[in-house]
């Protein structure tokens, strides 16, 4: 039974329609538990970057004074975080807390990790509201091409999503990934050049940069959004590449390690 429900979806990741309405009612029960019992509720997703950015306009506003309007420079790239530390952790941790669920029903393990991530992503796009209000406060003054924030973040979920069912299958087995992880994270934010600009990394350190996958994503978002450019070939056609690249691994180890999950829930 396993194996035939996890063959409804193909190597490009398509879940079957039938199973579609699962993935949409586990995705708004995950949001509603999210803020289950909390007196803010959504206005939490709002205060973790809104927090940060009011530390670095404390400390970093004046150490880079060739950053032309640092809070809209620093937002950017903070919002985005914010997005991706919170889900790629829920996705990781999607498939051990759903254990209960896939011993007593024939539901497809990727189900869990998918909803996590489009929870994730309406939040994120609930928060875009408010985010583009506090902007504006900011000065930032929309274009046309900030409107490609929206396949630049669809490819962004895609390298997420592909991340997280990697990391999802493994923790399965290893439940030391999800402590590695979280110690990982922090680490990421500081190399990755959210309150910085990218322009501080040394030349001959560069290569390390362009090896974290964040580097491009946060430079996309930043040249739609902060610069109102249309962002380059060259940071689209990678950024696409890392996204099929993530995923491809992802749904691999996934592939690779399914049968074994039910035995060590």
């Amino acid at each position: 039974m396993e194996a035939g429900v996890l063959n409804t979806w193909s190597p490009a990741g398509r879940l079957r329609r039938a199973h579609a309405p699962v993935v949409l009612a586990v995705a708004w029960r995950n949001v509603r538990l999210r803020y289950k019992s909390s007196i803010l509720g959504f206005v939490w997703s709002l205060l973790n970057p809104l927090l940060f950015l009011l530390i670095f306009l404390f400390i970093f506003s004046r150490a880079f004074p060739q950053v032309e309007n640092y809070a809209v420079f620093a937002l950017t790239g903070l919002i985005f975080w914010s997005f991706f530390a919170t889900s790629s952790a829920h996705i990781l941790g999607s498939l051990v807390e759903s254990a209960h669920v896939l011993r007593s029903l024939a539901v497809p393990p990727i189900v869990f990790p998918l909803a996590q991530l489009l929870a994730g992503l309406f939040n994120l796009l609930l928060s875009f509201v408010p985010f583009a209000g506090i902007l504006l406060v900011f000065g930032w003054q929309p274009t046309w091409n900030s409107l490609l924030v929206l396949p630049a973040l669809l490819l962004f979920s895609v390298f997420l999503f592909g991340l997280g069912l990697l990391l999802a299958a493994l923790n399965v087995f290893f439940r030391d990934i999800g402590l590695l992880w979280g110690a990982l994270l922090p680490a990421f934010f500081y190399i990755t050049p959210i309150a910085y600009p990218p322009d501080l990394v040394p030349d001959d350190l560069a290569w390390v940069a362009g090896l974290n996958p964040l580097y491009h994503y946060i430079s996309l978002f930043r040249s739609v959004v902060y610069e109102g450019a249309m962002g380059t070939g060259a940071q689209w056609g990678l950024t696409a590449l890392i996204a099929l690249v993530a995923l491809f691994l992802g749904w691999s180890v996934h592939r690779a390690l399914r049968r074994g999950y039910i035995a060590n829930y």
